[in-house]
C-alpha cells in the first residue's frame, strides 16, 4: 500500500512539473491568439439593402426563354448580348450563361461566362452581355444556361419584351437630376 501511494504521488509531482513547464518559458510568448471572426448577421446584410428580401429558390431544372443572340465585333472583342427570361415556376440562385466558341474543325477556341449575383425571378426579362476576346478561328458559338440547383432548359422565342427595370436605379438617377448642383 505504501509503495502504491508512493508511485501516485510521484507521478502527481511529475505532471504537475511536465504542465508547469508546458506553460511557462518562452513557447508560451511565441504563441500567436488568432484574432476574433468578423461577425456578419444576415439583419445586418438586410438592412443595408432597403428592398431586399428572401425568396425562395428552385431546386431541380428550370426554363428560361430567350431571344436569337446577336454577335457583334467591338475592337478587338466579340460581344455578344442575349435577352432572357424566367419562365419558370420559382426564382433560379446563381444563374449562368456560358458561350462557347469554335472553330471549323469544331475544337473549343474560347469562351466567356455571365453570373446573375441575385435570384432570378419569376416573369423577370434580363439583358446579358457576354464580351470575349475575339480569335481568328472562331466561326460558330453554343450557349448553355444552368442555375445553382440544376440545369436550365432554354426555349428561343420569336418576340419578348423589354427587360425589367431596376426600379431603386431608376428613381435615384430621376432625383439627382432633379437636384441643382449647389
Amino acid at each position: 500500500m505504501r509503495r502504491l501511494n508512493l508511485t501516485a504521488l510521484l507521478g502527481s509531482v511529475v505532471v504537475v512539473m511536465l504542465s508547469v513547464g508546458c506553460a511557462g518559458g518562452e513557447a508560451a510568448d511565441s504563441v500567436e491568439v488568432a484574432a476574433p471572426a468578423v461577425e456578419i448577421g444576415l439583419r445586418e446584410l438586410l438592412d443595408s439593402q432597403p428592398d431586399s428580401r428572401l425568396v425562395a429558390a428552385m431546386r431541380g431544372p428550370g426554363q428560361v426563354g430567350y431571344l436569337q443572340p446577336r454577335s457583334r465585333r467591338d475592337g478587338n472583342d466579340m460581344v455578344t448580348t442575349f435577352r432572357i427570361k424566367n419562365i419558370s415556376t420559382g426564382a433560379l440562385a446563381g444563374f449562368k450563361v456560358d458561350e462557347f466558341w469554335y472553330d471549323d474543325a469544331g475544337d473549343t477556341v474560347t469562351g466567356g461566362s455571365f453570373r446573375k449575383r441575385e435570384p432570378f425571378l419569376p416573369e423577370e426579362v434580363i439583358e446579358v452581355e457576354l464580351r470575349i476576346p475575339r480569335n481568328s478561328r472562331m466561326s460558330r458559338s453554343n450557349y448553355e444556361f444552368s442555375h445553382q440547383n440544376g440545369l436550365v432548359e432554354a426555349n428561343l422565342f420569336d418576340e419578348m419584351e423589354e427587360p425589367t427595370p431596376m426600379e431603386e436605379a431608376a428613381e435615384e438617377t430621376d432625383a439627382a437630376a432633379e437636384t441643382p448642383a449647389r
